[in-house]
């Protein structure tokens, strides 16, 4: 197995290891010494089953349920096991088989609006539309954007906490039940540090969740929508992302505690298909003297067995 970072700021390139195939725990720790050192892993050419999928995610932690039916989008029930959610634009005798359809997915961290967030995310690539369709996934790194904030946001960001809406998805689509959202400081969601240090790398990261409705506790809702935008402004510069563009067959797996990600929209003529699966996160914490917590560093350039 050879592991060959990718010449952005985060990502690394896993080759020569069959995911299909049972992992050696001495390779298992390698994979989860690269995925904390780089954020995020591909895996280039991987034709795998759900269960292979599952069977990997649990490498990085207890794997996590999507949410019930209710909380989610009307589509049909899949085939997959109840650990799998299908992202896909297919519909069949016109009901979507899976969730966000092929609209833009905004910048944001999974279930950031829950009290304990995901962990380690993975998508495996089954049915991919052509490169000039679109649908690419951007990753930006939130350790990186942390470090790189001016010294009086910094210090205004390790000391404030943001409210998560509850209401909306990363379509901005209202859920199930919720109720919409015209004031984000009276809205409804867990609050979480807008630093949150990472239980593993010891290493602080800025977490913003998604834009939409959130608010800044404290703040007058003119300053929370005012700092907010300087802060999505700063943390989605094109110096903290990776864009990758989908290939059949390939799965990647990033950490969701320091990775923000969000999907382009794609031509809707074309079918696209990917599985998902997570493992649980924990609850945003920040830790005593977070100000003075290390950067992160992205390790060794390879590691080979």
């Amino acid at each position: 197995m050879k592991i060959t970072p990718l010449a952005f700021c985060l990502g690394a390139e896993v080759s020569d290891l069959n995911l299909g195939e049972p992992i050696s725990a001495h390779d298992a720790l390698l994979l989860k010494k690269a995925y904390l050192d780089h954020l995020l892993l591909l895996f280039p050419n991987q034709d795998i089953a759900d269960q292979d999928l599952i069977r990997v995610s649990s490498i990085f932690g207890e794997m996590m349920l999507p949410p019930a039916a209710h909380e989610r989008s009307s589509v049909q029930k899949s085939d997959a096991p109840p650990e799998i959610t299908v992202v896909s634009n297919v519909k069949v005798n016109g009901v979507p088989i899976g969730e966000l359809g092929d609209g833009e997915v905004i910048w944001h961290s999974d279930y950031s609006f829950k009290e304990v967030i995901g962990g380690m995310r993975i998508l495996h690539g089954i049915l991919i539309p052509p490169l000039e369709a679109g649908g690419s996934t951007e990753f930006a790194n939130m350790y990186a954007a942390f470090d790189d904030l001016p010294p009086d946001l910094k210090k205004y960001a390790l000391n404030h906490s943001i409210k998560h809406d509850i209401a909306y998805d990363t379509n901005r689509a209202l859920r199930m039940g919720a109720t919409p959202v015209t004031d984000p400081s009276k809205g409804v969601g867990p609050i979480h540090p807008m630093v949150s240090t990472h239980p593993e790398s010891n290493c602080n990261s800025l977490f913003l969740g998604r834009r939409l409705a959130h608010y800044i506790m404290g703040e007058t809702l003119e300053q929370s929508e005012r700092i907010l935008d300087a802060l999505w402004e700063h943390a989605t510069q094109e110096k903290y992302i990776y864009r990758h563009a989908w290939k059949k067959n390939d799965v990647v797996l990033w950490d969701n505690r320091c990775v923000i990600h969000r999907r382009g929209s794609f031509d809707s003529q074309h079918d696209r298909i990917l599985h998902a699966a997570q493992v649980q996160g924990h609850k945003p914490f920040q830790a005593e003297n977070a100000a003075i917590f290390k950067p992160h560093h992205r390790g060794a350039s390879f590691f080979q067995n």
